[in-house]
């Protein structure tokens, strides 16, 4: 979860506890086969997904979609350059996620599409660390378009991605095999929708 996505997540869930002082609310951090397993033993309510969750029983909503750029170290060859194509960067050590979370899925989808396979130099659990290792020169990195525009004074540079379809989306989660959707999930979706679009 970037710093953006995890300020934007708890001011939607500081809104609905103000709302409504007797809720009590869990929040945590989950990859994507991780959330369909919580939704489909019904231990959480919503998830907040980065990237389509399988399922037969779920229905989710498009919260926000926002572009993908790549990040490299400000020393690196392509830090001089605005926009890339995929096949420039076959061999060069990426910086991602383990599978289950969105660069990592990402990541795998464009070099796929492209016949390529990606070289991964550094794989962890904590996406939010990315842009430090791509800054201290480990490789190279997806980050969401929102990382850049909050940057200041940035320790990486960026570019442009040239293919098609180079994002990420934001949905909420949730089961829908029984028809039940608590009134506390159903105002948490409407404030973070809202949450969402006014600050995307």
């Amino acid at each position: 979860m970037t710093a953006e996505l995890a300020t934007a997540t708890f001011d939607s869930l500081a809104a609905l506890l103000r709302d409504h002082p007797g809720v009590n609310a869990k929040l945590s951090q989950s990859s994507a086969p991780v959330m369909v397993r919580q939704l489909a033993a019904g231990e959480v309510d919503v998830c907040l997904a980065s990237q389509p969750l399988p399922g037969p029983h779920l229905r989710s909503v498009e919260i926000r979609r926002e572009g993908v750029l790549l990040a490299v170290s400000p020393r690196h060859p392509l830090a001089g350059r605005s926009e890339v194509g995929i096949p420039t960067l076959a061999g060069e050590p990426f910086v991602t996620t383990r599978p289950g979370y969105w660069q990592r899925s990402l990541l795998d989808r464009l070099f796929g599409d492209a016949g390529l396979e990606p070289v991964i130099a550094c794989e962890g659990d904590e996406p939010a660390g990315i842009c430090s290792l791509i800054s201290a020169g480990l490789g190279i990195g997806l980050l969401p378009a929102v990382a850049y525009e909050a940057a200041s004074g940035s320790s990486v540079a960026w570019l442009r991605i040239d293919t098609p379809d180079c994002h990420r989306v934001l949905r909420l989660v949730r089961r829908d095999d029984d028809g039940y959707f608590s009134a506390t999930a159903r105002s948490f979706r409407d404030v973070a929708t809202e949450h969402f679009r006014t600050t995307g």
